[in-house]
């Protein structure tokens, strides 16, 4: 990009419908299926967002690349990781207390 010229902004992808906190609800066999799927997701999409700004800041780095879109990468693959970490702390909190009362 050359300064002055617009950044690219990507848009954030849509969550499927499918992914929410009812999905395989009830018992369903493929309940843990999806629910590994989904982490599997997030965990990729995090990885991805942090590969991104990393790539966008090497480009700036090397003088090839744009301010606005290392700052808003770096950005996103900052929201994407505190997403990671809070889905990470519930789990956790959620498997000690069910260990707990199972004590």
């Amino acid at each position: 990009m050359f300064a002055g010229s617009p950044a690219a902004i990507q848009a954030i992808p849509a969550v499927p419908s499918s992914a929410g906190p009812e999905a395989g609800y009830a018992g369903n066999a493929g309940a843990d299926a999806s629910f590994a799927a989904m982490l599997a997701s997030m965990t990729d999409s995090a990885a991805g967002a942090v590969v991104a700004a990393d790539r966008s800041a090497a480009m700036l780095a090397s003088g090839g690349g744009d301010v606005a879109a290392a700052a808003i990468a770096r950005a996103k693959a900052d929201v994407a990781l505190e997403i990671a970490s809070v889905a990470a702390s519930r789990v956790s909190s959620a498997i000690t207390s069910l260990l707990q009362t199972q004590s």
